[in-house]
């Protein structure tokens, strides 16, 4: 195994700002009062990254930021976590790509999106010295970052695989609605897939998690895990399938949850855990992501999932949001 990382994960790097409540916007010229603003690291890469050191599993990150104070403040924000930052590169042309996030009272957000560095990220950018020999190679950022979109992500999790390594891809919104045209090619050489609900309908055109999980395995996925929001998640695999149920919390924020959650999942994966047990811990980890503002900021260290589920054996609450 590699001595320097468990799992090595490709995907964006954002500076996020966000601000709650927002339930709506002021007419032009007006203002209007917010409880609580924040600047802090994002972006699918970055979360995944900072959430699966919290847990205990070693990491290495790709991904590119802008050569400004947006880029700096992401390096240190993943350093402080003990990330692997070595793949890490600077973008000379162009700045940090950047978000700000409206969050609702309900935990829910809008996101307004600048893309900048991460439209020059590429297949070129990747350390296979680094890959070679861990665990898992996550893709955080399907459809987030253009030059990996269709035969460039087959081509990278195919040589991933060919390094000894499990794979697995988590899904973003696609903004330009292509979809299973371009991930398909992807999907011979996934291991692992995380789609929520409604990005596993437009991937298939199916609105239940089974025939969402069944597609995408009639495509080479080994394993499905559709994320079920305040429900828990849904997986099948050659080993059979289930629906594992969630933990009952009041959201702050769900920036980044889904980021959290896939981190978890990988990280019991990686500590040899069944997955009813990785789906657990997943949703274990995926609600409490919910409770602070920010998606690196509020990833829950392992001790405090643990002892959600330890206090969850003997009690009632079913409901998670992941």
């Amino acid at each position: 195994m590699n001595p320097s990382c468990e799992v090595f994960c490709a995907g964006n790097a954002v500076a996020d700002v966000l601000a709650r409540p927002v339930n709506g916007l002021t007419t032009p010229g007006g203002s209007q009062p917010l409880e609580e603003v924040a600047l802090g690291p994002g972006g699918n890469g970055v979360n995944t990254a900072i959430a699966l050191a919290r847990l205990g599993v070693r990491v290495a990150l790709a991904a590119p930021v802008g050569n400004d104070r947006l880029g700096e403040m992401l390096r240190q924000a993943v350093r402080a976590e003990g990330v692997g930052d070595s793949n890490m590169f600077t973008v000379k042309e162009a700045r940090t790509s950047a978000s700000v996030v409206l969050i609702e009272s309900s935990g829910e957000r809008r996101l307004l999106h600048f893309r900048g560095a991460s439209a020059y990220f590429s297949v070129r950018h990747l350390n296979w010295d680094l890959v070679k020999g861990a665990r898992v190679f996550h893709y955080a950022s399907a459809f987030a970052l253009p030059a990996f979109d269709g035969a460039p992500l087959e081509e990278t999790l195919k040589r991933a695989r060919e390094l000894g390594c499990q794979t697995s891809v988590n899904v973003c919104w696609d903004q330009r609605g292509r979809w299973l045209s371009m991930l398909e090619p992807a999907l011979a050489h996934t291991d692992f897939i995380f789609p929520n609900r409604e990005e596993g309908k437009q991937l298939t055109g199916e609105t239940e998690p089974a025939a969402i999980a069944c597609r995408l395995r009639s495509l080479g996925v080994k394993t499905v895990i559709v994320k079920l929001g305040a429900r828990g998640c849904y997986v099948e695999s050659s080993e059979g399938a289930f629906t594992s149920p969630g933990f009952a919390v009041h959201p702050v924020d769900t920036t980044g949850a889904g980021d959290c959650f896939a981190a978890a999942f990988l990280a019991a994966i990686c500590q040899g855990n069944s997955l009813p047990d990785a789906a657990r811990f997943a949703n274990a980890a995926g609600a409490l992501a919910t409770l602070g503002m920010g998606g690196g900021d509020s990833a829950p260290p392992r001790a405090r999932v643990l002892k959600l589920l330890s206090e969850s054996a003997s009690s009632t609450g079913t409901l998670a949001c992941n």
